[in-house]
């Protein structure tokens, strides 16, 4: 069976760790896609992003900026974002 974790987050777990998630990651696969988002959005309630998460998402965001700012790339409205990464996460279901 493929593995469904990403790369970067299976490179952070232990083998058993990495077990554990892994088959809770298959389980809330099996949910339906609102169960999914209700359980992503408890989950993020719940977190605190590391130091290390945010420097990494705010050079996301600066190397998007930039671009955007020399005309590299053309900003998109939420809901044409919100609709792409829905598009992309039913291509993975």
């Amino acid at each position: 069976m493929r593995s469904l974790l990403a790369p970067a987050l299976k490179k952070r777990h232990l083998f058993a760790m990495e077990a554990t998630v892994e088959h809770l990651l298959e389980a809330a696969m099996k949910l339906s896609e609102e169960s999914r988002t209700d359980l992503v959005e408890a989950i993020l309630e719940h977190s605190t992003p590391t130091e290390a998460f945010i420097a990494e998402q705010m050079e996301v965001v600066t190397r998007r900026m930039e671009r955007v700012l020399k005309g590299e790339s053309q900003p998109v409205s939420a809901a044409e974002a919100h609709e792409a990464v829905l598009s992309g996460l039913k291509l993975r279901a």
